[in-house]
């Protein structure tokens, strides 16, 4: 049925999965279902079901085997490796509309849900303590679509190009070490960096299309560096796009790709950069 979404665990050999899922034999739950896996013995561990809409993202807890998973039935659930049934389920409050994303923070005890508002007129941004989950978001950010217009033109986009990549969905959501900044991924080779205490843009990231004067058409694939001092980002042209988080300004490029760049990864512990197209790549930092 092949693969849409991989998420390592702190189980060396067992990492969670989303698969395609067959429309015409399964329920939506069955689609839709998360699955733990033994890669040592080739065997499914556990079955996670509950979401009747296409799963768009996983985060692992950093410091213990729970998860979060997005859904595009509009509900966030918060899992445990080790039991079968969510912990909690989140809906999305009232004025927002679309698919959400979900992320951990780097010591595990802040998660992030995003998601947009209606009428396209910007995104929620809500800050939950793990720990304490049931009491509500104790931060509820709101970040208006204008400002995202206005931090692009302000990098130099063009006007009309910048009010169609603040309309463009955003594909995913992240934390850097210190949680003090998010980073957002989202269509048409956009990323913008978001303060983590009010939601205001700090940077735009836009990469490069497929070839010299063509914007991107896809998801822009970017994370920061473990020390936060920079964020990387995925092109078209198959090169990746080095910024410096603080200034946005270009730092270099990486060339080696015969494709887009569709995932780039950091180790959290060593200078090493993982990065694919239709082939991996390794890179020494």
């Amino acid at each position: 049925e092949g693969v849409r979404l991989v998420q390592a665990t702190h189980h060396k050999y067992c990492p969670l999965f989303v698969g395609k899922g067959d429309a015409t034999t399964q329920s939506p739950q069955q689609r839709n279902a998360i699955h733990y896996m033994s890669m040592y013995d080739n065997k499914i561990l556990r079955n996670f079901t509950g979401h009747s809409g296409e799963i768009t993202g996983l985060s692992m807890n950093p410091i213990d085997d729970c998860f979060l998973s997005a859904s595009a039935d509009r509900k966030v659930r918060l899992w445990n490796i080790q039991q079968a049934g969510c912990l909690a389920e989140l809906t999305l409050p009232a004025g927002s509309e679309g698919s959400p994303h979900a992320c951990f923070d780097s010591t595990g005890l802040v998660f992030g849900v995003a998601a947009p508002m209606a009428g396209i007129s910007g995104h929620l941004i809500n800050l939950y303590d793990a720990r304490k989950y049931d009491g509500g978001a104790f931060a509820e950010l709101k970040l208006a679509r204008t400002s995202i217009e206005k931090a692009i033109h302000n990098k130099g986009v063009a006007p009309e190009l910048a009010m169609e990549l603040s309309n463009t969905e955003w594909t995913s959501l992240r934390f850097n070490t210190s949680g003090k900044q998010l980073l957002v991924t989202a269509n048409k080779g956009l990323a913008l960096a978001l303060d983590g205490f009010d939601g205001t843009v700090n940077n735009v990231f836009v990469g490069e299309g497929a070839s010299p004067g063509v914007p991107p058409t896809q998801p822009l694939a970017a994370c920061f560096t473990p020390d936060d001092k920079t964020v990387l980002g995925g092109n078209e042209d198959g090169t990746i796009s080095c910024w410096n988080a603080t200034t946005g300004k270009l730092l270099r490029k990486l060339e080696g790709h015969v494709g887009r760049v569709g995932c780039v990864a950091v180790n959290p512990k060593y200078a090493q950069i993982a990065s694919a197209c239709t082939n991996p790549a390794l890179w020494i930092w």
